[in-house]
C-alpha cells in the first residue's frame, strides 16, 4: 500500500475512534437568553450612537452657516474700509444692495448661486443662493431635524446687509444727514436651530 504520513498528522487508520472531548465541569457558553440580552444592550448602544451623530452632524452644519456668515461680515468690513479710504462714501448705501459672496475670492462649494424669488424646493439643501428680489443671501437647512420653520413651512435661514448710521449729534445746531457708522450683516428674521 501507499504511504500515507506518520500517525501524528497524517490520516487515522480506518477503525480508529477519535474521542470527543466534553467542556470541564464549571465551564459553559453563552445560553439563547443571554445571547439575546447582549445584542439587545448592543443593538441600544448603536441607535443612542447613531442619534448622537446626527445631532453633532446637525451642530455642524449650524456652525460652518454660522462660520460663513461671520467670514461675509469680514468681507462686508472689508468692503466698507476700502470705500473709505478711496473716498467713495457715496456709494456704501449700494454696498447693502450687492451679493456678499462677490466679495470672496472665491465662493464656498455649496454655493448655489443668484435667483430672482426662486422657489424653495428649487434650491438643494444645505445650499446658500442671493435672491436678486430681496438681496437676501439665504441658506437653506439640509439637517434640521432641530430647526423651527417659519409659518410657510421653510427651513431656512436669511441674510441683509444693512447700514448701521452714528446717532446725529443732539448739541449742534447743524446736525446735518446722519453719518454711515458701518454696515452689518444680520439675519432678515430670528430663527430656532436648537
Amino acid at each position: 500500500p501507499a504511504h500515507l504520513g506518520s500517525r501524528a498528522g497524517g490520516v487515522q487508520p480506518l477503525g480508529t475512534v477519535k474521542k470527543i472531548t466534553h467542556p470541564a465541569p464549571g465551564a459553559r457558553g453563552f445560553t439563547l437568553i443571554e445571547l439575546m440580552v447582549v445584542i439587545s444592550i448592543v443593538a441600544i448602544v448603536g441607535a443612542v450612537l447613531l442619534d448622537r451623530l446626527q445631532i453633532y452632524q446637525e451642530q455642524a452644519e449650524k456652525a460652518a452657516m454660522r462660520q460663513m456668515a461671520g467670514t461675509l461680515q469680514s468681507a462686508l468690513n472689508l468692503q466698507f474700509a476700502e470705500r473709505l479710504v478711496r473716498q467713495r462714501e457715496s456709494t456704501l448705501e449700494q454696498l447693502a444692495q450687492e451679493n456678499p459672496m462677490k466679495w470672496l475670492v472665491k465662493p464656498p462649494q455649496n454655493y448655489y448661486g443668484e435667483y430672482f424669488d426662486p422657489p424653495i424646493s428649487r434650491i438643494p439643501t444645505g445650499n446658500w443662493f442671493f435672491d436678486l428680489k430681496t438681496h437676501y443671501l439665504v441658506y437653506v437647512v439640509n439637517r434640521g431635524e432641530h430647526f423651527r420653520a417659519d409659518p410657510e413651512g421653510r427651513k431656512w435661514v436669511r441674510y441683509r446687509a444693512k447700514v448701521v448710521y452714528n446717532p446725529p449729534d443732539a448739541g449742534s445746531p447743524a446736525a446735518g444727514p446722519p453719518r454711515i457708522a458701518g454696515l452689518v450683516l444680520e439675519e432678515v428674521e430670528p430663527y430656532q436651530w436648537f
